[in-house]
């Protein structure tokens, strides 16, 4: 058996969650640098530069707008980010600021008309097709699922919040359904005969009166509720009651799941601010469902 440096086992342990499953991330983004100190080697100032990327820190960023050259890239606009609730990622979580909330924010959003877009597509035949299904009216996109299940993790019923942002001429709009799918583990990608049942809709203008070009989200479990925050700080919740409080996240799906089919530049650019690239695998690891978990304490504002 051949014995390993200790410098090629510290790199092999490193790279062990990129090695053990695909990242939830698309990484890149203008996430915080590590300054150099002063004195080191090359001049470090202590101060830290925006104009390189430190792969240790990158942001985590989920880019779903359609290039004709995104695969060349390697970030394919259609591909979806599972970010499964096992042991390992529910630790990764627990270490942010901010936990328990998740915060987004929308660094793009770009959708067009259905109407509008013949003009503008050109030659249908020359882009690449989402696998997402079409909804009825045009200038819309759910790109999140974000599924619940019992803390025994044995039942199989669920519930299942979904985002959708509408194109509307005074800006974005943010419609929150929550939902009982037909079955555990649904997916609107699945493209399944049988719809979800939406118990409850919610929706809000992702503007404030500040009329800010970040436009912020945050997604919280909090006890027996799931809650959506508008702005940063949260100006407004959209709130949506669990079963009991004893249910649990199971996964949450970043991607393009429902929507206006789309031309070049069209879709969403989200920015997950307190998650780093390459920390968080869409491997199931221990069964997507990870142990029994104590409940996340309400909130105390």
């Amino acid at each position: 058996m051949r014995i390993l440096s200790p410098l090629a086992l510290c790199l092999l342990l490193a790279a062990g969650p990129a090695l053990a499953g695909s990242d939830f991330c698309d990484g890149g983004g203008d996430g915080p640098i590590e300054p150099e100190p002063p004195g080191a080697p090359g001049g470090g100032s202590g101060l830290a530069s925006k104009a390189d990327t430190d792969p240790r820190t990158s942001s985590c960023e989920v880019d779903m707008v359609m290039s004709l050259n995104g695969a060349e890239r390697g970030i394919e606009y259609w591909r979806m980010r599972d970010l499964p609730f096992t042991t390992e990622n529910w630790a990764v979580l627990k270490r942010t600021k901010q936990w328990p909330e998740l915060p987004l924010e929308f660094k793009q959003i770009s959708l067009t008309p259905v109407e509008e877009q013949t003009a503008k597509a050109g030659a249908a035949a020359a882009r690449p097709a989402p696998p997402i299904g079409v909804p009825l009216s045009g200038g819309q996109s759910t790109f999140l699922e974000w599924s619940f299940v019992p803390a025994d993790n044995k039942s199989e019923i669920s519930r299942v919040l979904a985002l959708t942002v509408f194109a509307t001429d005074n800006g974005p709009i943010l419609r929150a359904d929550w939902m009982i799918p037909p079955r555990r583990n649904w997916s609107y990608t699945d493209k399944p005969a049988t719809l979800p049942s939406v118990i409850e809709s919610q929706s809000a203008a992702l503007t404030d009166e500040t009329q800010a070009s970040t436009l912020s989200v945050s997604l919280l479990h909090d006890g027996d509720h799931v809650r959506v925050g508008i702005g940063q700080p949260v100006q407004q919740w959209l709130s949506f009651a669990l079963p009991s409080g004893q249910w649990q996240p199971q996964r949450l799906r970043n991607g393009l799941l429902l929507g206006t089919p789309l031309a070049e530049g069209m879709g969403l650019k989200v920015n997950w601010p307190s998650l780093r690239a390459r920390q968080l695998n869409q491997d199931p690891g221990d069964g997507g469902g990870g142990d029994a978990r104590t409940p996340t304490g309400p909130r105390a504002d």
